[in-house]
């Protein structure tokens, strides 16, 4: 599916209220009775969307803002991979390697609160990530194939684990969500901070060759855009974890501006 064609599905199911049963995206204040006109009906839908341009799983124009965060989300996943010598050379491994459960993590997330942008946006994210391992594994060797591996099962055995336990537990959806948003967070802050897992070397090499630069610019634009849509939502699963994703980002950055790739 082309990423113009998912932005467009995006946009749609933001404008269904069937996503959002816990948050109503409108309040007529009475019972509408059946003798109004639909000329009436449409003017009073019309005003409340328009009474609230930041409920964002209500449904309102506004909505394709943290859509189009799907685009930098997919360039490292989908980019990456240019390189013909069947060699990482000095690529950081790890983040790619938690990438494939985090995404998953808050697909399965975005599915308990019922945030068609959180889990829209992070089903062709699952994909890509489990593709983006089962290429890269290939091209690692030894010790580093040892623990991309042992990443990927020991993280993959983890929410397994959870994901069975919340489901045979006795708490209620908002607890299992709760949950599940605070693994995803914490699995998503390891991740935006797992590049300077290097940086001890990018330091004595004065080389940041080993911190991806698409990866980085593409952090910084996605932490950005889901912070502010986490703020207008008021999840603080979803624009905490990101605000720290952006620190990390910026971090990077200063990095490859001082020590640039050589």
């Amino acid at each position: 599916m082309k990423l113009s064609s998912l932005l467009i599905i995006i946009a749609a199911a933001g404008q269904s209220h069937a996503w959002s049963p816990g948050r109503p995206a409108t309040s007529l204040g009475s019972k509408v009775t059946s003798n109004v006109n639909d000329g009436i009906k449409r003017h009073n839908a019309k005003k409340v969307a328009l009474s609230s341009p930041l409920s964002v799983r209500g449904g309102t124009a506004l909505d394709m803002a943290p859509a189009s965060s799907l685009v930098t989300t997919l360039v490292p996943r989908i980019g990456i991979l240019t390189n013909t010598n069947e060699s990482l050379d000095d690529l950081n491994p790890v983040p790619l390697a938690i990438m494939a459960v985090s995404s998953l993590c808050w697909l399965v997330y975005g599915l308990s609160v019922r945030d068609p942008f959180v889990t829209l946006s992070n089903v062709p994210g699952s994909i890509a990530s489990i593709w983006y391992v089962m290429t890269v594994l290939p091209l690692l060797k030894g010790a580093q194939l040892q623990t991309t591996q042992n990443i990927v099962v020991g993280l993959s055995a983890v929410t397994i684990n959870l994901w069975t336990w919340l489901a045979l537990t006795n708490k209620s959806l908002e607890q299992v969500s709760s949950a599940l948003g605070l693994f995803a967070s914490g699995l998503f802050i390891v991740l935006s901070g797992s590049p300077l897992s290097t940086i001890k070397t990018v330091l004595s090499t004065k080389n940041s060759k080993s911190i991806l630069t698409q990866m980085t610019f593409a952090q910084i634009i996605n932490t950005a855009l889901w912070s502010a849509y986490g703020l207008a939502i008021k999840d603080k699963f979803v624009y905490g974890p990101n605000m720290t994703g952006l620190g990390f980002g910026l971090i990077q950055l200063a990095l490859k501006l001082v020590f640039p790739s050589k």
